[in-house]
């Protein structure tokens, strides 16, 4: 009976220097599947993620700007202090004025105006020239002429818009329009397109428009779209209701 040699019994023993790269190129690819599966799932969750924090920032801007929009305040005999006052503020998109009864983006150390104030939004920059959508609070009488009081800080609403357009829609024809000059009425409805992201961002922007109504509108094209008061029409139906009486043509004093 032969011997076996030496040479077979050492490739017997081990493994030989292919098997050894084979083994560890065959680990390396298992390794490599393993990381992109898990580098995959988790971008995934961290997209979703933050799919889900920007629309959850979105809603909470247009419902404060509905809140802050529905709770307009108008009275006819003080138009000049309530009027909505629109803004083309150049290369920042628009801005708009008005007085409110809400307290939405109310800060605590300007309390003092709960209850009724007159709210500036607008698009503003930082001194980065970074864009945020912000909102001034200013004494709810004051006229908009007056400059003998400086206005209050800009609080920030929202770091995460780069665009901010209104229109405005006129109660005695419905038509829209991007202008508000009417003083005497407030418009039946105001449209807000907001554009949350940053151009060139990580993702691309995302436009929102909401039309919101104002329900003081309706009580002051109730009493007469001209700005008549409710006092006004009661005196004209009492003089009408007069004429009536006397058989017509005779005239009252007042």
């Amino acid at each position: 009976m032969s011997m076996p040699s030496r040479h077979s019994h050492r490739t017997q023993a081990g493994f030989t220097l292919l098997e050894v790269l084979l083994a560890v190129a065959v680990l390396g690819m298992l390794i490599t599947c393993v990381y992109s599966t898990w580098s995959a799932a988790l971008n995934s969750w961290r997209r979703g993620s933050d799919v889900s924090e920007a629309f959850q920032r979105e809603r909470i801007v247009m419902d404060a700007l509905m809140d802050l929009t529905q709770s307009a305040i108008f009275f006819t005999p003080s138009a000049a202090l309530y009027a909505f006052v629109a803004t083309k503020n150049p290369g920042l998109g628009d801005s708009i004025s008005f007085v409110t009864a809400s307290d939405a983006f109310l800060p605590p150390s300007e309390t003092v105006s709960a209850g009724m104030r007159r709210v500036i939004i607008s698009l503003e920059q930082d001194q980065y020239r970074r864009t945020y959508l912000a909102l001034v609070n200013e004494p709810a009488l004051r006229p908009n002429d007056d400059k003998s009081l400086e206005p209050l800080q800009a609080h920030v609403i929202s770091m995460d818009v780069s665009g901010f357009y209104v229109r405005y829609r006129d109660p005695r024809d419905g038509s829209w329009s991007d202008k508000w000059e009417e003083d005497s009425l407030p418009p039946s409805a105001v449209e807000y397109t907001v554009v949350f992201g940053e151009r060139g961002g990580r993702f691309p922007p995302v436009v929102v428009t909401r039309a919101v109504d104002i329900p003081v509108a309706a009580f002051v094209a109730a009493g007469g779209i001209s700005g008549q008061t409710s006092a006004e029409n009661t005196t004209n139906e009492v003089q009408r209701r007069s004429v009536d009486l006397t058989g017509g043509g005779a005239s009252t004093t007042q």
